[in-house]
């Protein structure tokens, strides 16, 4: 009798177990789907939402560039005693003097960018009313006196890419290669070789240098020698001198 109780209580045990493992992987199984079913929500939302952010910032470098595509940025101005007014009529005149037209009314803003420290020339920041007149004061920047410079208006994280890109700038010449920044981005065009060996032959085949030109008058001038072996090709300008008559002199040869 006890035997059996004991088998039978071995038996109750081992369906208990059972019964437990089949609950807990049950359970474990539902709550995992729950969970994998939330991450996926939140995972395809934390996409969403990443995409919107990229799509934002991209408008807002947009409007950031727009904003400033106008501006110009001036190095080197003495700012004791000057007043806004003052400072308009005053780069309007350096400007004038590089041969290009310029009207106050085409200044439609001007400010200093930076703290004010002593002994030190913040940089002022114009705004020009028309993006193609901007070109034009650009085009004659190396006309402005010495001291002062002029660049386009670039924001703070841009200044620190075109920075970083000038090394790269650098090497890419360096190799030959045509290389400058676009705003934020390094543009290179390779220069094949081909390119560049028919660019030397059409320099050293051009006849526009002096040296080339007095060598090519002297070679035509040269008449063939009495009872040389060598047949020499004459020109036909030494032909027609030839056929006019020993007797006459180049400058009087009879006209047809």
């Amino acid at each position: 009798m006890d035997i059996n109780i004991a088998l039978l209580l071995e038996k109750m045990e081992e369906k208990m177990k059972q019964q437990t493992l089949e609950i807990t992987t049950a359970v474990t199984k539902s709550v995992m789907e729950g969970i994998d079913k939330k991450l996926k929500n939140l995972t395809e939302e934390n996409e969403a939402l990443k995409t919107k952010v990229a799509t934002l910032e991209q408008k807002l470098n947009w409007i950031e560039k727009d904003k400033r595509k106008n501006n110009l940025v001036f190095y080197g101005i003495d700012e004791m005693g000057r007043t806004e007014n003052e400072l308009v009529n005053y780069i309007k005149e350096i400007i004038i003097k590089t041969g290009t037209h310029m009207d106050s009314q085409e200044i439609s803003n001007i400010y200093r960018i930076g703290q004010k420290v002593k002994n030190k020339n913040r940089p002022v920041v114009v705004t020009i009313t028309t993006t193609w007149k901007k070109h034009i004061i650009l085009k004659n920047k190396s006309k402005f006196p010495a001291g002062l410079y002029v660049n386009k208006d670039f924001p703070k994280e841009v200044l620190e890419t075109r920075k970083q890109l000038q090394g790269q700038v650098k090497e890419e010449r360096q190799k030959g290669n045509i290389a400058y920044i676009n705003y934020d981005k390094l543009v290179v065009r390779k220069t094949t070789d081909k390119n560049r060996e028919k660019r030397k032959r059409g320099e050293s085949g051009s006849p526009n240098t002096p040296a080339q030109k007095k060598a090519t008058i002297e070679n035509e001038s040269v008449l063939p020698q009495a009872g040389s072996s060598t047949k020499e090709i004459m020109k036909p300008s030494i032909l027609k001198y030839v056929n006019s008559g020993r007797s006459a002199s180049p400058g009087k040869t009879t006209k047809n």
